[in-house]
């Protein structure tokens, strides 16, 4: 059996509903919003989406619906999140697994498309914004050239992400903690590509897309 952690806000809210619904006759309860399946997120990634350096969570207020969904899925197939060494990614995935449905998942995934992204934050790493250009070069087949994604490769917009979760995602990759599933070409194909990054290199790829505008 799966235990939803909602917080205890959500699990009262539900209850009103119940409780309204039985008093006027008896009707179905309302479906859980986007909103409330939300709500289990914002211990790591904030009431708004703006994502929180201390638990290594970053912004997600303003992802593409179609992007969320698509991760979510991926936690919960154990396409991201399944080594060992993912701490993050290994906290996601349980957190995925409270999603019971497509339809929850696109519901959660609406609401986060919904928010309103945070100012652009300082830069946290001292990566160098031109040595990373021309390397960029190759990520903007899929991310486009102004890192603003191409749903068509299954590419994320890039633009303006933090450069430590740039970073951290881009050495998950190369050193197997992300995208080394035989099941998985989305994740192999990006493993491959930020091999074209020398290890000296991602802080400034990291720095440039950082740059990047929104």
């Amino acid at each position: 059996m799966t235990v939803r952690l909602f917080g205890a806000g959500v699990v009262a809210g539900l209850m009103l509903v119940g409780m309204s619904t039985t008093a006027c006759g008896g009707g179905a309860a309302s479906p859980i919003t986007g909103r409330d399946l939300y709500r289990s997120c914002e211990s790591c990634h904030g009431i708004s989406g703006e994502g929180d350096t201390k638990v290594e969570a970053p912004q997600i207020a303003g992802l593409p619906a179609w992007y969320v969904s698509s991760q979510l899925e991926r936690f919960q197939q154990g396409l991201r999140g399944k080594h060992p060494d993912d701490v993050e990614g290994l906290r996601m995935r349980a957190m995925a697994s409270q999603m019971m449905s497509k339809a929850e998942i696109e519901a959660v995934a609406s609401y986060i498309a919904g928010l309103t992204p945070r100012p652009k934050a300082a830069p946290a790493l001292k990566g160098d914004p031109a040595a990373g250009a021309s390397f960029y070069a190759v990520c903007g087949a899929c991310h486009g050239p102004k890192g603003e994604g191409i749903q068509q490769m299954n590419a994320p917009p890039l633009a303006g992400f933090e450069d430590w979760y740039v970073a951290r995602q881009l050495r998950k990759f190369q050193t197997g903690v992300r995208g080394r599933i035989t099941e998985d070409p989305v994740g192999l194909q990006m493993s491959g590509m930020a091999m074209t990054v020398p290890p000296e290199s991602v802080d400034n790829v990291a720095a440039y897309v950082h740059g990047l505008s929104k």
